[in-house]
């Protein structure tokens, strides 16, 4: 089954004198920096949640098998080969690394594999890795550095999912040992820095880890402060509190790119922002929903909240990822929008009105971007009352499927493969799905366990454009990931917007 990723990175930087600023203000020689995010961990178990917004945070602490590089492509980590036994899909065999240890010294083998992806989502039926890897029904580890995964149907994208969604390992014999409730307050993994401080919602303090196996990091002291507010992260950086700022407005990303020590990085990344729909109140009307999509004018929207850089989407899969359809595009058309109104007997004066879900500061330019569309919305005849939701409560309702109504969402694919946009957030039998109905099961069923790659790619195209053109998900435009930091910081932006201090050199 053959991988291919295409990628494409756009870096806009401004390059001034200055010096590298440090979490305590000390010198640059210390190697030590202070970072401001706007989130914390759920839990020190990184098995517990999927939630791809923390996976940065994570991969400080924690290994995953397979990683991603900077242009988005999956390379060898703790597992340094994988090879498919049979073309049904079925089993995967993994060899790992034979010089990987934990923070506490005991080496990693095939039994954490089988611990991280079998024996501990199996004890506990709360770990959402498990409702990911379900189908896997056995682990053989025929030796300490193999491991062969069984699986009960065809699971064609297991290595993609081994560099990404909660496909952290953990300890085996330190969680025998020690028990799970001391895990959680004093977690070991065998990533590039060790956890020595942490306060919830606060502050998260690591130093770097003296025999990681992919180099002891050069910046050997992290300190990750905890800032929601996007307007703190911001003087936070300016005022050379902290090294880097990470999902910063972008204005303000550009501004501080023009003083004289500090430097702006935007990239556009395989991330996409969309609005997820909900099969409930009048969005179960096609006119509505494709009255809602033909409404947008995400042009206009990129150029001015997101300075040009995102190129609107009219499929799932953004340029550059295998599925991506250039043959297709889903244009902005007012008039057209109200002529679906009109076949629902809605207009200007007659409005559809439902509440619309956004998060504030989350992501760069969200709530400004949902306050745009309502507008651009309310033109053609619908009414829609936005409503700014919690980052924790969001994937709550999500997974309960208790959502209010539709919500625009920068959706998290480290990967690039459409099963992680479309066959996640469209698959009515995962915790991801928002839009849940079996009209479109029969058509992704099929799809999740082809094992012809390039006969995936293609019927994926197809079923991207069928979801837009039912109105099933709106497609707006790539994510963008805007960062600030001190000139002499050697940040290394990533094509699926991680932030990876381990890999700056």
């Amino acid at each position: 089954m053959k991988r291919r990723t295409l990628l494409k990175t756009v870096l806009l930087s401004a390059l001034f004198s200055g010096s590298l600023l440090t979490s305590s203000g000390a010198a640059a020689e210390e190697k030590a920096i202070s970072m401001a995010l706007p989130f914390d961990v759920e839990s020190w178990d990184p098995t517990a949640r999927v939630i791809p917004h923390a996976t940065s945070l994570y991969k400080n602490v924690f290994d995953q098998p397979l990683e991603y590089d900077a242009d988005n492509k999956l390379q060898p980590g703790v597992v340094k080969a994988f090879n498919w036994i049979g073309d049904d899909g079925l089993t995967l065999e993994l060899v790992l690394r034979d010089d990987v240890y934990f923070h506490n010294g005991d080496k990693l083998t095939s039994e954490d594999i089988k611990f991280t992806f079998l024996d501990h989502p199996k004890s506990d039926k709360s770990i959402q890795l498990g409702y990911i890897w379900w189908m896997v029904t056995g682990i053989d580890t025929p030796s300490a550095d193999k491991a062969v995964m069984h699986f009960s149907q065809p699971f064609v994208t297991a290595p993609e999912y081994l560099g990404f969604a909660s496909s952290f390992i953990l300890p085996k014999k330190y969680i025998e040992k020690v028990g799970m409730d001391e895990f959680l307050k004093n977690p070991v993994g065998s990533g590039p820095y060790k956890l020595v401080s942490y306060q919830r919602n606060n502050r998260i303090v690591l130093e770097a880890f003296d025999k990681y196996w992919g180099g002891v990091p050069e910046i050997k002291k992290l300190t990750i402060q905890v800032i929601p507010s996007a307007t703190s992260r911001v003087s936070a950086v300016q005022s050379g509190q902290v090294s880097l700022a990470y999902a910063l407005p972008i204005r303000e990303a550009l501004r501080l790119g023009k003083l004289p020590n500090v430097t702006s990085a935007l990239t556009s990344t395989v991330d996409t922002y969309l609005i997820h729909m909900v099969n409930k109140g009048p969005l179960q009307d096609k006119n509505v929903r494709l009255a809602m999509h033909y409404a947008i004018d995400k042009q206009a929207i990129s150029r001015a909240l997101l300075n040009g850089l995102a190129e609107p989407l009219s499929t799932a899969n953004p340029p550059g990822t295998p599925a991506y359809n250039p043959d297709f595009s889903f244009g902005y058309d007012p008039e057209k929008a109200k002529e679906y109104l009109a076949k629902s007997g809605y207009s200007v004066d007659k409005p559809v009105t439902f509440k619309f879900l956004a998060t504030n500061g989350v992501h760069p330019a969200d709530n400004q971007m949902a306050r745009a569309i309502v507008q651009m919305w309310k033109k053609v005849g619908i009414n829609a009352e936005l409503e700014t939701i919690d980052f924790g409560k969001y994937f709550q309702e999500v997974a309960a499927g208790t959502l209010e109504g539709p919500a625009l969402w920068l959706w998290n694919n480290s990967t690039g493969d459409p099963e992680l946009y479309t066959g996640s957030y469209l698959n009515a039998d995962t915790m991801f799905s928002v839009w849940r109905s079996e009209e479109v099961m029969e058509k992704l069923r099929p799809l999740l366990k082809e094992t012809d790659y390039e006969k995936r790619m293609q019927e994926y195209k197809g079923f991207n454009r069928w979801v837009v053109e039912e109105g099933f998900t709106i497609p707006l435009m790539e994510g963008v990931n805007s960062v600030a930091h001190s000139n002499e910081l050697p940040y290394v932006p990533y094509r699926n917007g991680w932030i990876l201090p381990a890999k700056w050199q």
